[in-house]
């Protein structure tokens, strides 16, 4: 057996301990890749679930403001367009580009005061290129205070793979009180190849008080 004479170890023991930090080398890049894709798979589900929260609870504050329009004068407030209702696609699961829902926001068209001489917001919720994207354009009437924000396709929720709709009386002893309208969203890793599977949901409803329609 031949010896190494400035180390003093045999051939195969230099071997034998070569192929154990190999192994050891090898385990050890393979515990690594698990943890960094543990790691970045958990960041981004955190982050993914706060920004679906945060989009969902903006389609919810954004469909409640659906209303009819309104005139008040001295004898009161009085609807006198309830054509402006709240338009929802036919489908309750929704997987390919499609409008998801079309609603009014009006503001109330009050006599005789210039800040307030009333406007109508037209709303439009689609879904394309996989995100969740939100119109609102001002049609009719002037808001000098700014009670709303017109925006132009902004993008509300990225990466969504499924959005599934369903709507229902929010009270079915009290239909003066409206509708609840369920948005049920899946968004998936946009790294889809090394990132199989790697979704987080999310939900919200919105009370609705305008009429609503499955016709689009």
């Amino acid at each position: 057996m031949r010896h190494n004479k400035k180390t003093g170890f045999t051939l195969v023991e230099i071997l034998i301990s070569s192929a154990v930090l190999a192994i050891l080398t090898f385990v050890g890049y393979k515990i690594f890749i698990a943890m960094s894709y543990s790691f970045k798979k958990g960041s981004w589900s955190l982050s993914a679930q706060n920004k679906l929260r945060n989009g969902l609870g903006f389609i919810r504050e954004e469909m409640q403001k659906a209303t009819y329009r309104t005139n008040v004068g001295p004898g009161g407030s009085e609807i006198i367009d309830a054509g402006h209702k709240m338009h929802l696609n036919s489908n309750e699961e929704i997987t390919a580009a499609a409008t998801l829902a079309k609603w009014h926001i009006c503001i109330p068209f009050i006599s005789g005061d210039p800040d307030s001489p009333g406007a109508i917001y037209e709303c439009e919720l689609n879904y394309t290129d996989g995100d969740i994207v939100f119109k609102k354009s001002l049609i009719t009437g002037s808001d000098p205070a700014n009670k709303e924000r017109a925006l132009s396709n902004f993008t509300v929720i990225r990466d969504v793979s499924k959005i599934e709709i369903t709507d229902k009386e929010f009270d079915p002893d009290n239909e003066q009180l409206g509708s609840l309208i369920t948005f049920n969203v899946t968004v998936s890793h946009p790294d889809e190849k090394n990132f199989k599977n790697t979704k987080v949901h999310g939900q919200t409803g919105a009370k609705v008080e305008v009429e609503v329609l499955r016709d689009i």
